[in-house]
This record gives C-alpha cells, structure tokens and sequence, in this order.
C-alpha cells in the first residue's frame, strides 16, 4: 500500500534545480552590471568624456523639467 503524500527527495531535485537557474541569472547579471560599469567610468579619456556629458545631459533635463507656474496676473 503506498500512500500519494509529499515526496521531499523530488522536492529537494527541484528546489536544487530552481536555486542554480536563480544562481545562473544572478551572474549573468552580475556580468552585465559590470560590462555597464566599465563603460559609464571607465579611465581612459572616451569614458571621462562620456561622463561629462552624462552629467551635462542630466543637468539639461533638471533644468528643462523645472519650470516656474504663472499667475493668473502675470504679463
């Protein structure tokens, strides 16, 4: 007589099965994460200069995006 309950062993396969898909993803992210870093700070004179612009860009659109409300009365 078998009974059909929980069977840990297979559980276990499976979870085993998850935690090294999970552990895949999370290096390939890893991976990209630092294939990004290198371009955004990278030391040679391209990537100090995509910085900057970076930057200037950033500050464009701060500005762009702040913009004093009129009054009902202002000309």
């Amino acid at each position: 007589m078998t009974t059909s309950g929980p069977d840990p062993l297979k559980d276990a396969l499976a979870l085993q099965a998850r935690v090294r898909g999970l552990q895949a993803l999370l290096e390939l992210q890893l991976w990209q994460i630092e294939l990004l870093n290198n371009r955004l700070y990278s030391h040679e004179p391209g990537g100090i200069a995509a910085r900057r612009l970076l930057a200037i860009k950033r500050r464009e659109s701060d500005r762009d995006g702040f913009k004093v409300p009129k009054g009902v009365n202002d000309p």
